[in-house]
């Protein structure tokens, strides 16, 4: 972590940066192609240490990013300031000093500083709002389900981000199997557009789970420019392979500088329930 000194220096910076409104200030920001970073980061609505990972950037999708270290983190409201310590643990990753749960209506600012050089973003976190539980049926004539629909795709003015965590290592017969055969996370979208690659996005494989599997839905807001980032990804990422690619193109970003992802605010909105052997009916296998 920074000396007193220096996270005294970091927040007078940032106060600068974040109050200076009223005059238009240029600073000498180096921006060189081989120094972005890539900042994934989102404040929530539920009270704990929040998150931040820094990322250099990778050429093939299924390259090892590596990670940005030794950088400061603040964010920031109108009330407050938050600092970040990067997780000894795992490199990367920053962590709030302090728990702390992001509020509908407040705008957020982040301020990074590495190597002297700035990366700064805000949002604002919209309102959350109540869902409808996904749906899940069995899977032809196994005694697993899977699931069959979690939110509509589309809807222009309420964007947002469905989590869908599945747990079933507390199931009789389960007990001794790995964490990875025995969770899963999966993520849903809904969005302000409705692209033909998406519907014709390839099939995507399904996960099994058994009667008990304890499921967590999580539903995230979205700013309509948070949900065009998302759309952007998924145009280069889940949704090629399909009968209508979309072309390359770069993601739209509210990070400055050389910064690359999206910081993001979202409140959120959580429901569990426990898969039941009984309901729904049974589906046919397809």
């Amino acid at each position: 972590m920074a000396s007193g000194s220096g996270i005294f220096r970091f927040i007078t910076l940032a106060a600068l940066l974040l109050t200076s409104c009223e005059k238009e200030t240029s600073w000498p920001l180096q921006n060189p192609a081989e120094d972005f970073v890539v900042v994934d980061g989102t404040i929530t609505s539920i009270t704990g240490i929040q998150e931040i990972r820094l990322l250099k950037p990778v050429a093939n999708p299924n390259d090892i990013p590596e990670a940005v270290t030794v950088a400061e983190i603040l964010v920031s409201t109108e009330e407050k300031v938050y600092l970040f310590h990067e997780d000894p643990s795992r490199p990367g990753y920053y962590l709030s000093d302090e728990p702390f749960a992001g509020k509908t209506g407040r705008t957020y600012s982040l301020i990074i500083n590495r190597n002297n050089t700035i990366i700064s973003a805000k949002t604002i976190m919209v309102p959350a709002a109540d869902f409808i539980f996904l749906r899940y049926v069995r899977q032809g004539e196994t005694k697993k389900f899977r699931i069959a629909w979690v939110a509509n795709p589309y809807n222009a003015k309420r964007p947002a981000m469905y989590e869908i965590l599945l747990d079933w290592s507390g199931v009789a017969g389960y007990e001794n199997s790995a964490p990875g055969e025995t969770k899963a996370r999966l993520l849903y979208y809904t969005l302000p557009t409705l692209d033909v690659s998406q519907i014709f996005a390839p099939a995507m494989e399904a996960v099994l789970f058994p009667p008990g599997t304890v499921i967590t839905e999580k539903r995230y807001s979205l700013t309509q420019s948070h949900a065009e980032y998302i759309r952007a990804l998924l145009s280069e990422t889940n949704w090629q392979g399909g009968l209508f690619n979309s072309a390359p193109a770069s993601l739209p970003t509210n990070l400055s500088g050389n910064g690359l992802g999206y910081f993001g605010a979202c409140a959120v909105t959580s429901k569990t329930e426990i898969a039941r052997s009984i309901f729904p009916l049974t589906e046919n296998a397809e």
